[in-house]
Parts: structure tokens; sequence; C-alpha cells
């Protein structure tokens, strides 16, 4: 009686451990676009904030999904091998800035812009790389999209 169980408890476990398994797998990321941003923020005044403190700063943007939405002016778009972008969002005179890798399933919006240009762009905060060599310190961000190409002052 109790072999009975216990292989009934193991077959339960195995069906609920390849259920899981195969949900995670299937698993669908949700659309970048659809996201609403938990804070807005310009280019600028985000580098400033991690400048100044970063502990703190990193404390309020800190959490697996927060998404933010960031304006300024776009410093460089670059083109990875792989076919990704990463558009670098900032003042052109600062060595600083916010980068953003790009969503790729929205690549193709990116022709609607250019270096110089306003825009403002939402997606997943990733982190903040301090500057030590003197290069200029970087907020990362991933899975962005355009939430905004132009924006008014």
């Amino acid at each position: 009686m109790k072999r009975k169980y216990i292989i009934g408890g193991l077959l339960l476990l195995l069906l609920l451990g390849g259920s899981w398994a195969y949900l995670e797998f299937n698993r669908q990321r949700t659309d970048s676009r659809r996201l609403i941003p938990k804070f807005t923020v310009e280019a600028t005044d985000l580098l400033q904030e991690f400048a100044s403190n970063e502990k703190r700063a990193g404390e309020k943007y800190a959490g697996l999904d927060v998404i933010i939405a960031v304006g300024g002016i776009v410093k460089d778009i670059i083109r990875h091998d792989s076919g990704s972008y990463t558009v670098l969002v900032g003042t052109p005179a600062d060595a600083s800035s916010v980068r953003c890798t790009m969503d790729t399933l929205y690549s193709s919006e990116l022709h609607q812009i250019n270096p110089g240009q306003r825009i403002r762009v939402k997606g997943n905060f990733n982190g903040y790389k301090a500057d030590e060599l003197g290069i200029g310190s970087d907020v990362e961000m991933n899975f962005c999209v355009l939430d905004s190409p132009l924006l008014k002052k």
C-alpha cells in the first residue's frame, strides 16, 4: 500500500515538473510596445541621478520589470553584426549616455531616427556602468522601442 502512494507521488511530481517545463519553454515575452513605463525621465537627469548617488538610484530603478521612458538626443545608432541595434541617447558633448538595445521586433522603425534628433524610448532597465576610465558612464536598457519619435519641448 505504501509503495503505491510513493509511486503515485513520484508520477504526480513528474507530471507537474513536465508541465512546468513545457510552459516555460513555450512562454512568450511580453511585447515591449505594450509596456507602461514606471518612470519617465530625461537622459541627462537619469545619468545625473546615477552620478550623484549610484546606490540610491540603483535601488529606485531596481527590479525585474522596471520600464523606463527616456527622452533625449540621439548620439549614435550602432548596428551589430547580429542585426540588432543599440541607440545611444544623451547630450552629444557628454561622454555618458543611455544605451538602449532595441527590441528586434521593431528594428524596422529605426529608419525614422537620425543622430541629433530628439526621441523618447522605453525599455527595461538593465543596469549602470560607472565611469572608471574617464570614457563616460552608461545606463543600460534592453528590449527598447520608440515611444515617441519626436518630442516637442
